[in-house]
């Protein structure tokens, strides 16, 4: 094989964070929450149109096989005009009922979608790479843009070097925003010199005009961009896993819960190994970190019609186990290990918004609370040992029907 053909094709793991995002149409970018671009695969104003097929496809093929922008170009825009997808043309606004005026296909949109689902999957790609050698390679520098012209605020990144787990790279690894191009490289130790500190994240207030979301945005970085696509790519991994347990029968389920246990993720998800820091879950910059999550537990039929829920799994997340972690030292390994047979068995549960379910472990009681999502997740949001009498007290309350 020739050194060239080595690089002909994307490696895995680009080409797995392109497929593991679903499509979704759209009429308008921030129809889509920002971050959830990382985790599904939108054009605006596509709904109603039967392109975004086209679009994808032909994404697919400029990122697994690198064509340049020119093929990819000429290869799609006959299709789109074909379909009426192209140029300035009245439609009606799904959102409003009315008619407005909106740019379709053009030349400078197709070279945004191409530059943007490049960069992010090869972005992804490099993240699996980073953390495969970050044993002896555990430090990340931010490097200058190639693009002739550079952001102020981006060059003020340049040099920072900090620890591959940081947080502050759940924000500020690259791309930073639209036809962003700064880079990152893995380094054993800080150059000299090195910027050691996080610079200051001066988050904005940013509120999405479409779903009326508001949240704080690092100043630099373009909404939408202000994340990881290498962690959004584990966040997905986990999301995919969930589903595919769902759908397995009961048996089968518990049997692939209890050996996921036994994997890496799970320690690295309990004993927080993801380094979110609890006390500054607030922090833009620790909201990526904190959002992936693996499978703990199967969720027995009569707790989740208690909760009234589709799911029968529940998960864990790097935020609510950083939570546990600094409030309840003494959950740990005994605990996840009898947690199956508590959840199955429970002495007590308690409905409302969360459901709290009273199990025991090494003859002690202890709490459990298990939140749904509006995903129809189901969490556990919260553990803790209580007292003989608290349990008492909410074995009586259950006993009496909650009354």
């Amino acid at each position: 094989m020739a050194i060239e053909d080595l690089f002909a094709t994307a490696p895995k793991p680009v080409v797995e964070y392109f497929d593991r995002r679903p499509s979704r149409p759209s009429f308008r970018w921030d129809e889509v929450a920002p971050r959830e671009h990382a985790l599904g695969f939108t054009v605006a104003r596509t709904a109603g149109f039967d392109v975004l097929d086209d679009i994808r496809t032909a994404t697919r093929k400029a990122v697994v096989d690198r064509i340049p922008f020119a093929q990819f170009r000429d290869e799609l825009v006959p299709i789109l005009k074909a379909k009426g997808w192209w140029g300035e043309k009245r439609v009606i606004d799904p959102r409003t009922g009315e008619i407005a005026k909106v740019q379709l296909g053009s030349l400078r949109r197709l070279d945004l979608i191409y530059d943007a689902n490049i960069r992010s999957a090869e972005a992804a790609g490099d993240w699996v790479r980073i953390q495969r050698v970050k044993d002896v390679l555990p430090y990340l520098e931010y490097l200058t843009s190639t693009s002739e012209r550079k952001r102020p605020l981006h060059l003020s990144w340049v040099g920072t070097t900090l620890p591959v787990d940081d947080a502050w790279w759940s924000t500020h690894y690259p791309p930073n925003g639209w036809r962003c191009k700064c880079r990152v490289r893995s380094r054993a130790e800080p150059r000299e010199g090195a910027q050691l500190s996080r610079p200051p994240l001066n988050a904005r207030p940013w509120t999405n005009q479409s779903t009326g979301e508001s949240r704080l945005v690092p100043a630099g970085i373009d909404p939408g961009w202000d994340n990881n696509p290498g962690k959004a790519r584990e966040q997905m991994a986990g999301r995919r896993l969930v589903e595919r347990l769902d759908r397995m029968g009961s048996e089968a389920r518990r049997e692939a819960v209890r050996r996921l246990r036994q994997d890496p993720v799970f320690s690295y998800v309990t004993e927080n190994g993801a380094g979110f820091d609890h006390h500054r879950r607030l922090d833009p910059a620790q909201e990526g970190a904190g959002r992936l999550r693996w499978p703990v537990a199967a969720l027995p039929d009569p707790l989740a019609a208690r909760l009234n829920t589709t799911s029968r799994t529940v998960a864990l997340s790097v935020a609510d186990a950083a939570k546990i972690g600094v409030k309840h030292a003494e959950i740990g390994p005994e605990f996840w290990a009898a947690l199956q047979a508590g959840l199955d068995q429970p002495e007590a549960v308690e409905s409302g918004d969360k459901l709290r379910v009273l199990v025991r472990v090494g003859g002690k009681p202890f709490m459990v609370v298990l939140k749904r999502t509006a995903a129809e997740e189901v969490l556990l949001n919260s553990a803790h040992r209580v007292e003989e009498w608290q349990a008492d007290r909410l074995k009586r309350k259950d006993a009496a029907g909650g009354a």
